[in-house]
């Protein structure tokens, strides 16, 4: 292609591509540059004409230099994409698009993504209410023992997944929802149980003094061999540890959990 080439091009065409266009003979400069193009640089075309690429704007030296990628423009924070297509002669032909409202629209879609997560209040395998969820039940059931100074005990119950390294490679998930489906029917209905991490659940016993949570547990713990298991699991026997504590005066969420989780810790040695 040589430089009167560009003169023989429709012109109107080129000008309003909704892409920018600049164009580079085999010598390296510049022969031809469209509108779109200098507003993506933020440059004049009669800074951009006649000058080697050694010359250019560092941003055309970046997209000149580099692989195809998306990147954010200096002189005005666009995004764009860029490719080089190449003459049989050696010319250039710089090729921006600019995607900044693609990318604008995929940060905001992330943050509404996120935002959506943030407000979920069950556990996507279980069912149970989420760490959310159970936080914000617990935080009203200790200011509620805070104003009345009725029982309120908290459990943790511990998964080991230790123990369960026969039932690999097979899922996990399936002895997860079995266990949390065992804990919930031996639970009263005022109770309260919580997914709280992957193989923890958090039980919340309002009106409940530490000596009947505590004979709860132990019933449970009592019971766990039977637990009904899926077939590809039958021979797995899930070992389940509790920590409990029981709130009193002066304690808020956070020194009440502290103490749940250093009793499970001292039964279990997490």
């Amino acid at each position: 292609m040589q430089p009167n080439d560009v003169t023989q091009m429709d012109r109107a065409l080129l000008e309003h591509l909704p892409v920018g266009l600049l164009l580079l003979d085999e010598d390296g400069q510049v022969i031809w540059v469209n509108r779109l193009m200098t507003e993506l640089l933020a440059t004049a075309a009669p800074e951009l004409l006649g000058k080697s690429a050694e010359q250019l704007p560092q941003a055309v030296q970046q997209a000149l230099a580099t692989e195809p990628s998306i990147y954010q423009l200096p002189a005005n924070q666009r995004w764009v994409t860029r490719e080089v297509l190449r003459g049989e002669r050696g010319q250039r032909l710089l090729v921006m698009a600019d995607v900044s409202a693609q990318e604008q629209l995929a940060e905001e879609n992330a943050r509404l993504r996120q935002q959506v997560e943030d407000l979920k209040l069950t556990d996507d395998l279980t069912g149970l209410p989420n760490k959310r969820a159970v936080s914000q039940a617990l935080d009203l059931h200790i200011s509620r023992s805070r104003r009345y100074h009725n029982p309120l005990s908290v459990a943790l119950v511990f998964l080991d997944m230790q123990t369960m390294s026969s039932v690999q490679p097979l899922s996990t998930d399936p002895v997860v929802l079995a266990v949390s489906r065992f804990l919930r029917d031996r639970l009263r209905w005022v109770d309260q149980i919580a997914r709280w991490e992957d193989n923890v659940f958090l039980v919340v016993l309002p009106e409940t003094s530490e000596s009947d949570a505590r004979a709860l547990l132990d019933k449970i713990a009592s019971e766990q061999d039977g637990m009904v298991l899926p077939e590809a699991h039958g021979n797995v026997r899930p070992q389940l540890s509790f920590g409990l504590a029981c709130w009193k005066k002066g304690d808020d969420m956070r020194t009440l959990l502290r103490s749940v989780l250093n009793d499970l810790r001292a039964h279990s040695g997490v």
